[in-house]
């Protein structure tokens, strides 16, 4: 019975009663698809309760993993998963923050891969801004921000955030202010997806600094 209520916490906290599963198998899944490493630097912006968090954390280096979000009663649930996992010799870095981590984090630190997972449509417009401004200043020199977005369920509320329909131009052109280019990588069920809700049809977007990519090419 406790663990089955601790459960229903960590899922309520992520927003998706019984797919606790679903969603972590297909984000470690996913990240790795896209190139993820072991020795990658890796920073999670809306962590959440460690959904991906955990397989993350377990797969990288030590030293590797910094997750962010603005509820700290989530982060308390968060450290608690890092013990039952016995992954505290990761060294795993969790940040509770209203500004991305900007207040924490170095100036000229930046990462490998950046990720939000069921993040960004609860984001406003002026939060979304600053969002593509930290992902923009982060990346490091080749580096990924991968995320997935509402483009179907109508916008509302979810606890005390908005929840927001944009079409991927919208977030198009966001991004495209901070000089970063955004690419439809498909719907999250077309990637390997099994979840059963109507979330499954959301775009996985991939945003990279522009200027890094001229450069390659």
């Amino acid at each position: 019975m406790i663990d089955l209520r601790e459960k229903h916490q960590l899922e309520d906290s992520m927003g998706f009663r019984g797919q606790w599963e679903n969603h972590r198998q297909f984000q470690i899944a996913i990240l790795k698809r896209n190139g993820l490493t072991q020795s990658h630097h890796f920073l999670e912006l809306g962590c959440g309760p460690l959904t991906a968090g955990i397989p993350i954390i377990d797969y990288l280096d030590a030293d590797r993993y910094i997750g962010v979000d603005i509820r700290s009663s989530v982060l308390d649930m968060s450290w608690r998963e890092i013990g039952k996992a016995k992954l505290s010799k990761k060294n795993p870095r969790l940040i509770c923050s209203k500004c991305f981590g900007d207040e924490l984090l170095s100036p000229d630190q930046k990462f490998d891969f950046v990720y939000s997972f069921s993040v960004l449509y609860h984001l406003s417009d002026e939060i979304l801004d600053a969002y593509f401004s930290a992902v923009s200043r982060r990346l490091s020199k080749g580096g990924k921000c991968i995320a997935n977005v509402n483009v179907h369920i109508p916008s509302d509320k979810w606890l005390e955030f908005p929840f927001i329909k944009r079409s991927v131009n919208n977030y198009r052109d966001i991004a495209a202010n901070h000089d970063l280019s955004t690419e439809d990588l498909g719907t999250i069920e077309s990637l390997g997806f099994s979840g059963h809700g109507i979330e499954k049809l959301n775009p996985l977007l991939l945003f990279r600094c522009a200027k890094s990519l001229s450069t390659e090419s």
